[in-house]
């Protein structure tokens, strides 16, 4: 489960993937994303809750005067014990 910074909330790989492969070929070939994690809060051994800072870049990773995103991830292990993001909400941070 992902929910977008505009509120979408989308359900399931098939629909997260629909999503970003409309969305994200055109953005990613002007812009890009720094990711800074500010805070993990271990829920169980294998399943944590964190907080990430996003900005924008150009494509040399040169931030953009624009809105930053905070990102929530819920991510967990799977089988192998690689962890995976498992649910999503990010969040535009407006000045004012």
């Amino acid at each position: 489960m992902w929910v977008t910074a505009h509120g979408k909330r989308l359900i399931g790989r098939d629909e997260i993937a629909a999503f970003t492969a409309t969305v994200l070929p055109g953005a990613t070939a002007i812009s890009g994303s720094s990711y800074e994690v500010v805070h993990v809060a271990a829920i169980r051994p294998d399943v944590a809750a964190v907080a990430v800072r996003q900005w924008a870049t150009t494509l040399d990773d040169v931030p953009l005067d624009e809105p930053e995103g905070r990102p929530t991830y819920i991510m967990a292990t799977d089988a192998s014990g690689d962890w995976k993001i498992v649910a999503g909400q990010n969040t535009i941070v407006f000045a004012g």
